[in-house]
């Protein structure tokens, strides 16, 4: 992949991290309400999620313009969905409304295997790094 498009992508990604990270910091009840009804609301814990959410786009943001960063960041990514990503499928029945659930639970599972193909593929666009270049 270019390095132009791998910008992109990780901005992209990266900006919906902190989007979704915002939503939840700020407006926990109306994010509850849109995409993570799953019983009484806790409004912490919403605000927990918000900042992990923000440090994993904080990270992709950051590994745009640090090529060496890309596999760390994006392996962390990749199971920190797929984690996610297990919860939602045992919880499934459990959002109101019901199609949130599954629609959930698939999107985390695509997102998961993006981030493990993505970490994947860092590794092999990754340069050559010179003893140097490590710390920058």
């Amino acid at each position: 992949m270019t390095e132009p498009r791998w910008h992109l992508l990780l901005t992209a990604l990266g900006g919906g991290y902190l989007a979704l990270a915002l939503w939840a910091a700020l407006h926990p009840v109306s994010f509850e309400t849109a995409i993570a009804d799953f019983g009484p609301t806790n409004v912490h814990l919403l605000r927990d999620f918000g900042a992990c959410a923000a440090t994993f786009g904080i990270g992709l943001l950051l590994a745009r313009n640090k090529p060496h960063w890309r596999p760390p960041v994006l392996a962390m990514a990749a199971v920190w969905n797929g984690l996610h990503a297990v919860s939602h499928i045992v919880h499934v029945t459990e959002a109101h409304p019901a199609i949130i659930g599954p629609a959930e639970a698939v999107a985390l599972v695509g997102v998961t295997v993006l981030f493990a193909w993505l970490a994947r593929a860092s590794t092999a666009t990754r340069p050559k790094e010179r003893p140097h270049d490590l710390g920058k």
